[in-house]
């Protein structure tokens, strides 16, 4: 009985030895399987410029915001000219001492849907994250016709139809056409790369419908937009029931046959970009309101240079507006509240309004009693030295400038004589000879923006 009982405790002693052993060696290479996972995340991560701080609850997925627009307007569709999208997995495993270890791999795969995505794995709970990737789809103008590469666009005869938000390319010539937008309630950018459409019978840019519409001129382009005919509904070259934006680094120059340059039921805003506008009627009409951020802008107004029932506000940028000879227009006609707090300019034209209280940059006037003849020079100076030299295509009674120079004293006008040499462009010339004519006597500004009556 005793010798049993001594093979009994000698079996389940091996037992135990055999048991320790095993899991001490699975403990093992548990342990050094984490570790090389450790390494190979850190290694992947600095190949793919990812961040190898992952928390297990929480992931950042990076966003791509080039379009400008949130991911909630994003178009869903796809598209056979979609980006890469980077697939990242991470898996975090626990010891038995609370202690913790991330394995991580990452792909690329070229796939046909325009979303980035991102799936982590923490312990057994999947969470996948989608953010909305830029797309930009084309179009190209062809003469009588267009051709396109995306969703959201149509093509009849010669107008081009939008009708889903996300940023369209446009490029080439459109003889007699229009670019037309309707959208439910998305916003809109077109990128001009040398595009030019002119419409014989109505706008070349008609915006029916969006949360708004930016037009941005590429860098290094020149793009022209011409409308024509009578279209009472669409009164501008550029048409919008919604705000317009203005932006980029190239060049948009707009002649007005019928109407106004750009005309927007809500706001027009110049961000940068080099505008020139000649118009019938006024270069900008807008509903609510006009900022002037940036860029440089030049409207050649018929009847107004800019227009608004609403607001302007001048934060930047260099803008020279003239007016038509109509009593009632102006280079600057404003129905709200007009104040300038920053960049430079001028108008000139048969009225103009005063800025009002909250202006901070000076401004100064020159009101003529009687008005003075197309292209005859009117020259401010201070100090006796000159600031500029202004006219107009038309006959004019007011001269307007806000910027840099204006010291609030010893001001003078030169007025009724001739100038030759300096540099001008947009009917502004510096330098030059000025001579003959009538020069004002020595005045005082009255305060930020001061008006002086010339008899």
């Amino acid at each position: 009985m005793k010798q049993h009982r001594r093979l009994a405790l000698l079996l389940a002693a091996c037992l135990l030895c055999t048991t320790a052993t095993a899991c001490s060696d699975d403990s093992t290479g548990s342990t050094a399987q984490a570790e090389q996972s450790a390494v190979d995340f850190q290694t992947d991560s600095k190949a793919e410029d990812a961040s190898p701080d992952v928390d297990s609850s929480t992931v950042d997925t990076p966003s791509d915001s080039s379009s400008g627009d949130d991911s909630s307007e994003a178009d869903p569709d796809t598209s056979s000219n979609a980006e890469s999208v980077q697939t990242t997995t991470v898996t975090t495993a626990n010891g038995g001492n609370n202690s913790s270890k991330q394995t991580a791999s990452t792909s690329r795969t070229t796939v046909t849907s325009k979303s980035q995505t991102a799936v982590v794995t923490t312990a057994s709970t999947e969470v996948s994250t989608t953010v909305a990737a830029s797309e930009i789809k084309y179009i190209y103008l062809k003469g009588d016709t267009a051709q396109y590469d995306g969703t959201g666009i149509s093509v009849n005869g010669s107008r081009v139809t939008i009708a889903k938000g996300g940023t369209y390319r446009i490029s080439g010539t459109l003889n007699d056409g229009q670019i037309y937008i309707l959208t439910e309630d998305k916003k809109v950018y077109l990128e001009l790369d040398d595009a030019h459409i002119t419409n014989s019978v109505g706008s070349a840019i008609n915006c029916q419908q969006a949360k708004k519409i930016t037009i941005t001129t590429l860098a290094g382009t020149t793009n022209s937009l011409t409308d024509g005919g009578t279209h009472e509904e669409d009164r501008g070259t550029i048409f919008s029931n919604d705000t317009v934006i203005l932006e980029g680094s190239g060049t948009l120059n707009i002649t007005a046959n019928y109407a106004h340059g750009i005309r927007s039921d809500d706001d027009i805003i110049l961000n940068s970009g080099n505008v020139a506008i000649t118009s019938t009627k006024s270069g900008f009409h807008s509903n609510d309101g006009i900022e002037i951020n940036g860029g440089t802008l030049f409207c050649d107004g018929g009847t107004n240079g800019i227009k608004t029932d609403g607001y302007i506000t001048i934060t930047g940028g260099h803008s020279v507006l003239l007016g038509g000879t109509r009593e009632e227009k102006g280079a600057i006609y404003c129905d709200g509240a007009f104040n300038v707090i920053g960049g430079t300019f001028y108008a000139v034209g048969n009225l103009c309004t005063m800025p009002a209280s909250a202006t901070t940059v000076p401004v100064l006037g020159a009101v003529f009693a009687t008005a003075q003849t197309a292209n005859s020079p009117v020259r401010f100076l201070c100090g006796g030295k000159p600031l500029f030299t202004a006219t107009s295509p038309r006959s004019f009674k007011y001269v307007v400038y806000g910027g840099d120079g204006l010291t609030g004293s010893d001001y003078s006008i030169q007025y009724g004589g001739s100038l030759s040499g300096g540099s001008t462009t947009n009917y502004i010339t510096s330098g030059g000879t000025y001579s003959g004519g009538t020069t004002t006597p020595v005045f005082d500004a009255t305060g930020t923006v001061s008006f002086y009556p010339v008899a």
